[in-house]
């Protein structure tokens, strides 16, 4: 169970504090439990970092090859981090996919995988107990595979929000026609085009009466200092930006939650 930590009235998940340092702690040990049981020798996956670092390690415990696609542009800190068979590919996910069906290898992708939604559904089981009240979450969404999981457990009167940059807001653009299209941005994690779940996303965030929220970098940023105290992860900025903006729009209640999806590479 990862420590909640309140400050100013506000609730702080800290998902940064798991064994390689992120959420995606949660899902790797059951995917590879399934790999082993359904009897594969080898996997593979495709990932900005945090999944790769996650899946490497977990690999190597149980002796499972792994080979991991990532875009050339990865963060070079997280990339350190990796270990296995890297390849650098201009369309990772793709790759991934070609890699896995040619070699027989079990795909880590979080997105089509229903164990991970499962995995990340222990996110808001823990929350139930720790914070009974919670009136609001606020999660930063790539794939949307962790909002997921975590709204099919909480109540339908916690109210769940996408947060996500201007650079790319395939969800939150849906509940916010209104903004402005970024190049840049502060995080490196979600910025997935691609997303197989986008429609149950939609429908979930919907039956929380929750909303989609686009930060902009200057207001990314403008959280950092903030974060900072959690040496936490530039995406935990931006979702945090993201509460600042709802608390003017929306009700959030008197016990809403940031969920810290990283540690800083």
């Amino acid at each position: 169970m990862t420590p909640l930590i309140k400050i100013d009235n506000l609730y702080f998940k800290r998902e940064d504090l798991n064994p390689t340092g992120s959420a995606k702690d949660r899902a790797l040990p059951l995917q590879i439990e399934n790999l082993i049981k359904g009897g594969y020798q080898s996997a593979v996956i495709s990932s900005t970092g945090n999944a790769a670092i996650s899946a490497s390690y977990y690999c190597q415990q149980a002796s499972i090859p792994l080979t991991i696609f990532v875009s050339p542009k990865i963060n070079s800190a997280k990339l350190s981090l990796i270990k296995g068979n890297i390849i650098k590919s201009k369309k990772p996910i793709s790759g991934a996919i070609k890699y896995a069906k040619a070699n027989h290898s079990y795909l880590l992708r979080q997105s089509t995988d229903p164990s991970a939604q499962i995995a990340y559904g222990q996110i808001a089981t823990e929350l139930l107990t720790q914070l009974p009240q919670i009136s609001s979450i606020f999660i930063p969404v790539g794939s949307g595979t962790t909002l997921l999981g975590i709204s099919k457990i909480l109540p339908k009167n916690v109210k769940v929000f996408a947060v996500q940059p201007a650079s790319n807001p395939t969800i939150c653009s849906v509940f916010n026609k209104n903004f402005t299209l970024e190049k840049e941005t502060i995080t490196d994690s979600l910025s997935v085009k691609y997303l197989p779940l986008k429609n149950e996303i939609i429908h979930n965030i919907k039956n929380h009466n929750g909303s989609g929220l686009i930060v902009t970098n200057e207001e990314a940023i403008n959280s950092l200092d903030f974060i900072k105290q959690f040496n936490a992860s530039p995406e935990s900025a931006l979702t945090l930006a993201g509460f600042y903006q709802a608390q003017k729009i929306y009700a959030v209640g008197d016990y809403p939650v940031i969920l810290l999806t990283g540690t800083k590479r």
